[in-house]
């Protein structure tokens, strides 16, 4: 899919160099984006687009793509209260009207000491909330967290569920989920208080994350960030009877502006 259409080729090639501008802010280049599909549709006679860059992303309409060996993977950019949200990337065509631009522009923004996630969790049918995690650490493990939330690496935590909640009411609480499970929930000697994250990996594509619920010990694992908000969320989760009811419906990472 062409990243942009301009009617000459001069035009083209200085935006081009724009979107190649290293110096250049994230949303001044997907508003060059904008203005050129805007331009393009013009041609193809679909002048319904307008080129208000907020109106495109409210309307599920501009997208990150990457690149894989056959194919592409696209990754939905939504806004949630101001934040500029990048979705976990997946196999599916975006609307034929979309704008894109290059995963790789995107994920560049994102300072890694300081990254908040987010993980949307449903049960019986319904999605009954967002957790924001803020992952606060230059580790390698924060680094595939991070992966499995924006689905980079070629999987990601979403359709997966909660597997376990260790410690069920008391000081240790702690929940588990991600795409694999370790079945080891010993506990650390060091207390880590209630919202602290902490993720093991097995590989670069899966791992599992583990939630305090409470301000007990920690378990096994890197502390890579705490829950900044949405810890109602995994509260509720831990009253269920089954805690593998929960499943991550969505997940990504709020793009800095």
């Amino acid at each position: 899919m062409a990243l942009m259409m301009v009617d000459d080729e001069a035009g083209a090639t200085e935006h081009t160099n724009q979107l190649s501008d290293s110096t250049l802010p994230l949303m001044d280049k997907v508003q060059i984006l904008v203005e050129d599909q805007t331009q393009a549709i013009h041609f193809e006679e679909l002048k319904q687009i307008k080129p208000d860059i907020k109106k495109k992303v409210e309307a599920g309409e501009v997208f990150g793509i990457q690149e894989n060996q056959n194919d592409y993977n696209y990754s939905r950019l939504s806004l949630d209260n101001g934040q500029l949200l990048l979705h976990c990337l997946q196999n599916q065509p975006p609307p034929h009207v979309a704008i894109t631009l290059p995963m790789s522009e995107i994920i560049k923004t994102l300072n890694p000491e300081s990254t908040i996630t987010f993980l949307d969790m449903a049960w019986e049918g319904l999605t009954r909330g967002r957790v924001y995690i803020r992952v606060s650490v230059d580790k390698t493990e924060a680094r595939q967290f991070v992966g499995l939330c924006t689905g980079q690496p070629g999987s990601s935590f979403l359709n997966t569920q909660l597997n376990r909640v260790v410690g069920k009411g008391g000081q240790n609480e702690c929940v588990f989920g991600g795409n694999y499970n370790f079945n080891d929930y010993s506990v650390r000697g060091l207390p880590f208080g209630v919202g602290r994250v902490t993720f093991k990996s097995n590989s670069e594509k899966s791992g599992q994350f583990g939630i305090n619920t409470n301000n007990g010990y920690g378990y096994w694992g890197a502390v890579i960030g705490r829950v900044e908000s949405g810890l109602e969320v995994v509260n509720a989760a831990v009253q269920l009877n089954d805690i593998t009811q929960v499943t991550v419906v969505d997940c990504g990472v709020v793009v800095p502006l």
